[in-house]
């Protein structure tokens, strides 16, 4: 089972791809979402899509996904047998993941939780006085834990005092889909003088200082240098 959010963004990217890669190793994947991943074009074969849906009550100002999450992974297990659960980022699909481990321990079925930390749910949502408890609970709560890199492993350690072994596996990508090729005619058609380019790749949200990256273009366009820039996203 493999849990991740659906919209843009590299946590979804990594965590779709992962179980993708592991259909085609003839592993039976099921994602737990609240909506199809977006690189989950569609489901077909050894790969399900199981929809998380949340009902709105008067009672509550928002909607309890977190529970309703949590029923859902307890309701999968029972129903295909899961033999594991990876959940990616840590609010709040870590929490709902132990939370299900838990009620499915109860009843004496066995579901081990792996959770992977991505990045702004340690840097930045997860260190929120009101959410930090939770974070580190559900960390040490999981059977494993993985970071995307050195740095996120150390950051979690020195803001939650976690005692869970956290083991670093770095971002990837699928090298029989992108490959490096001569694409001069692009480059050609983008700069046509033969100007630099300037990359930036990201979802653009606030985190991602897009705004950054266009005050040093500015600087250079003041500059003797003839540049473009491209943003990608």
């Amino acid at each position: 089972g493999i849990t991740c959010y659906p919209t843009y963004g590299g946590s979804g990217v990594v965590a779709t791809e992962l179980g993708k890669a592991l259909a085609e190793r003839e592993h039976e994947i099921h994602f737990v979402a609240s909506d199809l991943p977006f690189r989950l074009s569609h489901v077909a074969g050894n790969i399900f899509f199981h929809e998380v849906n949340v009902q709105s009550y008067p009672l509550f100002d928002y909607p309890p996904y977190t529970l309703s999450l949590t029923s859902k992974m307890v309701d999968i297990a029972k129903h295909v047998g899961l033999d594991l659960l990876h959940v990616h980022y840590a609010l709040p699909h870590a929490s709902s993941a132990v939370m299900a481990r838990q009620i499915l321990d109860s009843e004496n079925l066995d579901l081990p939780v792996v959770t992977t930390l991505h990045g702004t749910d340690i840097t930045l949502i997860g260190q929120d006085p009101s959410f930090a408890p939770v974070v580190r609970w559900s960390i040490d709560e999981s059977d494993g834990v993985t970071a995307v890199s050195d740095y996120l492993r150390q950051e979690t350690y020195d803001h939650f005092e976690v005692s869970e072994d956290i083991e670093v596996v770095p971002n990837f990508i699928d090298t029989d889909r992108f490959v490096r090729q001569d694409k001069e005619h692009f480059k050609q058609a983008l700069c046509p003088d033969g100007e630099k380019v300037i990359v930036h790749v990201s979802n653009f949200r606030p985190v991602k200082n897009t705004g950054q990256v266009i005050e040093v273009f500015h600087r250079l366009q003041n500059g003797t240098s003839s540049v473009k820039l491209l943003l990608v996203g």
